[in-house]
């Protein structure tokens, strides 16, 4: 299996993946596929989260049933499903590749298949709660390809190319980030040294490695922001975001993040911690939302604040980590390591 840009090619089944840059008017979906003669069904899935069982709010279930001569088409609200829709015949035959765009309009999704118009699917759900693609059943994928506002040929935001980061990340010095995470508050009687102005942004890395561990140029301060812009993998466990007083294994840590997709009994969860001396702290884990999926950009800004720090992911305040580590200036080095592809990270 591999992940090119906007392509994911010959994924395992069940295919569970983020939507990259959401649902949009305009965006299509484009799947070939090959349904063995061995199989009777399967379906493709317009979720609004990754869940399968039980299953997230589905705004489209598109499920063919050539041994039916029928493909339903339905949707699925707080585990109840709507009314079935039914008509059309079945145009998918087994043992036949066959290629399938689902277009996202202004009332409904467009749904062809083999180059023809199959039928019409009206918003039940409101397309921008959607943001996972879900494939189940016993079809064989080649290959899923998203166009369109969110997709490869007309991404003109492109944050989720390896290329083509500048979108929301590269122009970011205050505007709609700033007004999502607030001003920065300092403490009375402290004296810090002013955060770099505008005019002079960080160095971006483009497409680092991974693991990466970099330096902090002069410590943390309020103010200061590091912007963090990657993919986690298709198969994504887990991954981590540290900053650390040293660059080295057993380093302090002053504020550890660590995005866990699926590890053990955790799903969607974004554990946020401490280490001192060796010992780590209490767990913080409530967030409001859970922003990370497999094969989806994020944009990721932590900001420094005189008693805390805010992070924000794709332009909406996540959550806050108060400082238990003090001074600020002991924090010199970034760790990200785990299942993800670094497109670009700047510290301002």
């Amino acid at each position: 299996m591999a992940y090119n840009a906007s392509t994911v090619v010959n994924p395992p089944i069940p295919y569970v993946g983020g939507i990259p840059g959401g649902l949009k008017v305009g965006t299509q979906i484009i799947i070939n596929a090959t349904l063995p003669y061995h199989e009777n069904q399967f379906s493709i899935n317009l979720q609004c989260g990754p869940n399968l069982n039980p299953k997230s709010n589905t705004a489209l279930h598109f499920n063919p049933r050539p041994n039916e001569g029928c493909i339903v088409r339905d949707s699925l609200q707080h585990h109840s499903w709507g009314a079935e829709e039914r008509h059309g015949g079945c145009p998918i035959n087994k043992g036949q590749p066959f290629e399938i765009i689902i277009l996202c309009q202004m009332n409904h999704y467009k749904v062809s298949v083999n180059g023809r118009h199959f039928c019409d699917f009206r918003h039940r759900i409101d397309r921008n709660h959607v943001n996972t693609l879900t494939v189940e059943g016993g079809v064989q994928v080649n290959s899923i390809r998203f166009d369109g506002h969110g997709g490869h040929h007309h991404g003109h935001h492109g944050h989720h190319h390896g290329h083509g980061v500048g979108g929301f990340i590269g122009n970011v010095v205050g505007g709609a980030i700033k007004a999502a995470m607030g001003p920065p508050s300092y403490p009375a009687g402290q004296v810090h040294p002013p955060p770099p102005s505008g005019g002079a942004p960080g160095q971006p890395m483009y497409n680092p490695p991974v693991p990466l561990t970099t330096q902090i140029p002069g410590g943390f301060y309020p103010g200061r922001m590091i912007f963090i812009s990657g993919v986690p993998n298709f198969n994504a466990s887990r991954f981590t975001i540290n900053l650390q007083c040293g660059p080295y294994e057993g380093s302090d840590i002053a504020l550890h993040c660590d995005m866990r997709l699926r590890v053990g009994g955790d799903m969607n969860v974004i554990v946020r911690n401490s280490c001192q001396g060796g010992g780590w702290g209490a767990e913080e884990r409530h967030s409001p939302y859970f922003p990370f999926m497999p094969n989806a950009n994020f944009d990721m800004i932590i900001m420094a604040e005189g008693n805390q720090f805010k992070i924000a992911v794709n332009n909406q305040h996540l959550l806050e980590f108060y400082h238990r580590l003090q001074p600020l200036t002991r924090i010199d080095t970034l760790l990200v390591k785990g299942d993800l592809r670094l497109t670009q990270v700047r510290i301002q």
